[in-house]
């Protein structure tokens, strides 16, 4: 009885097992069909090439409309090709792989301002090549968890890693 139970608890795993490795393979086949459409494409590759890209941005580079737009960033998310995080009053978005998450740009701020103390924000968004409004929102939040300094002269502020 005792052997039953562990064969068929085995057979479940390795069936559940072959279930994940049939729906990864899907993924990756639905991801060839999904960038078939030029648009699409398109849409991926600016994401890619611009990784935090905002969606009004999107449509100034695409010159497509609202509606063709949506529909081709929601199947690419759908897909898993790209994430959108909600920054502020705008959305991003983000290719899953090969671009930059907005944990991996906090980390890549801290270590540039390691190297480089005292940055301003529009330099660290030129170094890290994003926009100047995706520095500002890392820096707040970097600011709330006590990770950075901001000192303000004037119009301009310098950016400094917290020390333990």
């Amino acid at each position: 009885m005792f052997f039953e139970g562990v064969i068929i608890r085995n057979f479940r795993r390795k069936a559940y097992i072959e279930v994940l490795e049939d729906l990864l393979t899907m993924r990756y086949e639905e991801e060839d069909k999904i960038l078939q459409n030029p648009n699409r494409k398109q849409i991926y590759n600016l994401i890619k090439e611009n990784p935090g890209i905002t969606y009004s941005d999107l449509r100034s580079h695409l010159s497509v409309k609202n509606g063709t737009l949506s529909h081709h960033l929601t199947k690419l998310q759908k897909a898993g090709l790209i994430v959108s995080k909600k920054l502020g009053i705008y959305r991003r978005f983000y290719p899953t792989e090969g671009g930059r998450a907005p944990l991996e740009i906090e980390e890549e701020i801290k270590r540039l301002l390691m190297e480089h103390p005292g940055m301003s924000q529009s330099g660290i968004a030129s170094a890290l090549n994003v926009t100047r409004q995706v520095i500002n929102y890392h820096i707040s939040r970097l600011l709330k968890k006590g990770q950075v300094i901001v000192r303000r002269s004037g119009r301009s502020s310098r950016i400094y890693v917290r020390t333990a």
